[in-house]
């Protein structure tokens, strides 16, 4: 991301992450988006933690999560297709699985990914220290 994101993509990855309940500790939501054409098209993922200290000390795991499809579609404008990708979006996607959300939201065309896992290249979102309790 070279640019700050607008004010309203914003809005859209706080009202996911308001329909995120974490099931381990967990750092903020991580986003990428591209603003090439109609529609944006934006990624939402959960950022790694890194564990500290201890005997897992470097260790990088992915935090559990539940994500509440129903509460997060109602705060859009429009839906045009809801999918879930268990396998990701094909062949040549190294993202993974992903729901996705094609449609209206505060005015805009978006194409939403809710990624399960976040890409490979983002950096720790939070640091835990080792045997923390969850």
């Amino acid at each position: 991301m070279a640019h700050r994101a607008p004010a309203w993509m914003e809005n859209l990855v706080e009202v996911i992450s308001a329909c995120v309940e974490a099931q381990s500790p967990m750092g903020p939501l991580g986003y990428r988006y591209v603003a090439q054409g109609d529609p944006w098209e934006l990624m939402v993922y959960p950022t790694p933690v890194e564990l500290v200290g201890g005997a897992d000390d470097g260790a990088v795991v992915i935090p559990g999560f539940s994500l509440d499809l129903h509460g997060l579609l109602a705060h859009f404008d429009r839906v045009e297709a809801f999918q879930w990708y268990p396998s990701g979006l094909g062949p040549y996607d190294p993202e993974g699985p992903c729901v996705s959300i094609e449609g209206l939201y505060q005015g805009h065309d978006v194409w939403l990914r809710l990624l399960a896992e976040p890409p490979e290249d983002e950096e720790p979102g939070l640091q835990l220290a080792s045997g923390s309790p969850p």
